[in-house]
C-alpha cells in the first residue's frame, strides 16, 4: 500500500536537491536558534522525511516540505518536531491525491 518504492535508487538530481535543503536548514537553525543541541537527530529525520516524499512525489512536493521546515524555524525560532514534518507531509501528498508511503503514515 502507499507508493511503490523505486526500483532504482533516487536520482542524483533530487539527492543534491534535498542536500541542498538540509544545508539551508541547518544555516538557518544555526542563524536563529545557535544551539546545535539535537540537530543532527532532527537533521536525519528531515532528511528521512524529504526522501520519502521524493519516493512518492516529485521535486515541488519535496521542495514545500523543506521550506514548511525553514519557515518554522524562522517564524517560532524552534525546530519543528520530525512527527509534525511527517504528519504536514503526508497531508499535502493526501491533498494533491498521492498516495504517502508507510514511513510517512506512521506519523
Amino acid at each position: 500500500m502507499g507508493c511503490q518504492p523505486p526500483i532504482l535508487p533516487m536520482d542524483r538530481g533530487m539527492e543534491l536537491r534535498i542536500k541542498g535543503h538540509l544545508f539551508e536548514i541547518e544555516q538557518i537553525d544555526d542563524e536563529i536558534i545557535g544551539n546545535a543541541q539535537g540537530f543532527t537527530s532532527s537533521k536525519n529525520g528531515y532528511r528521512r522525511t524529504l526522501e520519502s516524499v521524493a519516493e512518492c512525489a516529485d521535486e515541488d512536493l519535496v521542495d514545500r516540505v523543506a521550506d514548511d521546515i525553514k519557515e518554522h524555524i524562522q517564524l517560532r525560532n524552534e525546530r519543528p518536531k520530525n512527527s509534525d514534518v511527517r504528519v504536514d507531509a503526508r497531508k499535502l501528498l493526501v491533498d494533491e491525491e498521492i498516495l504517502p508511503d508507510q514511513y510517512l503514515n506512521s506519523a
